[in-house]
């Protein structure tokens, strides 16, 4: 089987490699899989000339490994720090209003009048972090 691909394919596979292996590498669960990503990125990364994108991958004769051109690394850098920040409002926001909800309604509630409460509960924090962020917010 033969894949054709452009140059702007190639480089955009390249990300979504850098963006899938991202999260796996942070975890333990499947080494297996951790192992056998890398090694298919490199092997993508391998065919950098042969889609002249040599200027956005090179080898690292020393080590062995193919590495990203900085330009290339910030610009998934930055959609993972997108994703984040996104990540992180959402499950404060979340875990926030889900401690409110334990504290303010009967566990025999209705499912439904649980899931409106705390979409109400996590909008209002929504809110207050759009308008304050972090500032206010004292640890005990």
């Amino acid at each position: 089987m033969k894949i054709d691909l452009s140059k702007e394919q190639y480089l955009t596979l390249v990300k979504l490699l850098q963006l899938g292996n991202w999260p796996i590498g942070l975890t333990e669960a499947d080494h297996t899989l951790a192992s056998k990503a890398e090694e298919l990125e490199q092997y993508i990364f391998s065919l950098a000339h042969d889609f002249e994108a040599g200027d956005q991958i090179y080898y690292d004769k020393a080590e062995e490994y193919y590495y990203l051109s900085e330009a290339l690394k910030e610009s998934v850098e930055a959609i993972i720090d997108e994703y984040e920040e996104d990540v992180f409002w959402d499950q404060l926001t979340h875990k926030l209003a889900t401690i409110d909800l334990k504290r303010e309604i009967n566990i025999h509630a209705p499912i439904e009048e649980k899931i409106n409460r705390l979409f109400q509960l996590k909008a209002r924090y929504e809110k207050y972090f759009l308008e304050n962020g972090l500032e206010n917010i004292d640890i005990l």
